[in-house]
């Protein structure tokens, strides 16, 4: 038998209340910082000019002392990669509550997907490859969509037959940037993972490690016998000599 129920109310009208509660946070967090650059730009402009009132240079000089002093914290900007993940969780709670008939629901998904391109769109042109990729300005070869991350073939076509490459559409840098947003793209590389019988799943962080794109993405390689591949580590790499305590690497 078919189960046609449809989603909890109690358990979307939750995710509903949590998600707006972060839209407060944010909302907070970006008045606070745009309060504080206009009050840089007063002080730029008339903080230290001749001929001006003096009530008012004194009272800019007086609240730049409170931020110089650290009386008042200076607030951090939102970073783009918070209004990205943001803009893809209103799309999902609010789409769910889209099939549910909830009245403007609809409308709230349409507002979120247009903040979610016009973030992806900043971000693109920042100069990163698989922002571009996310943003829909970057051609790429998308072999499945999770709505928040993706999995694409390599531009070059990869090492192996079926080799993908899994990024988050928010932006981070590498796999220890946010545990969270790498958590949820090892997730899908492990779904990728589990249809074959052997693979690799391969990530970087820094130049160090062979990272060239600051973007995170996680490599999934089919692996076979005899295919030549020396990923991840050459045998002379794993045979070197044992450590004092008997560990090994």
């Amino acid at each position: 038998m078919t189960d046609t129920a449809g989603p909890d109310p109690l358990d979307l009208y939750g995710q509903l209340a949590d998600m707006q509660r972060e839209s407060d946070r944010i909302r907070a967090a970006a008045a606070a910082r745009q309060a504080f650059e206009d009050f840089v730009d007063r002080h730029g402009q008339i903080g230290w000019t001749e001929g001006v009132d003096p009530g008012e240079a004194a009272a800019i000089r007086e609240e730049a002392a409170e931020y110089l002093t650290g009386r008042r914290p200076v607030p951090l900007p939102v970073p783009s990669s918070v209004l990205i993940a943001h803009a893809c969780r209103r799309i999902e709670v609010l789409g769910r509550l889209a099939e549910a008939g909830v009245e403007g629901a609809a409308e709230g998904v349409a507002e979120a997907e247009a903040e979610l391109a016009e973030e992806l769109r900043k971000a693109a042109k920042d100069g990163c490859p698989f922002c571009a990729i996310a943003a829909g300005t970057a051609p790429a070869a998308v072999v499945r969509d999770w709505g928040d991350v993706l999995a694409i073939r390599p531009r070059r076509g990869g090492v192996a037959e079926e080799h993908l490459l899994v990024i988050p559409r928010v932006h981070v840098e590498d796999a220890g940037t946010d545990p969270k947003v790498s958590g949820r793209v090892m997730e899908c590389a492990a779904e990728l993972m589990a249809e074959h019988p052997a693979a690799n799943i391969i990530t970087s962080k820094g130049a160090a490690a062979t990272q060239s794109v600051y973007h995170l993405h996680v490599h999934v390689v089919p692996r076979q016998v005899d295919d030549g591949l020396t990923l991840p580590w050459t045998p002379q790499h794993v045979s070197r000599p044992a450590e004092p305590n008997g560990a090994r690497a």
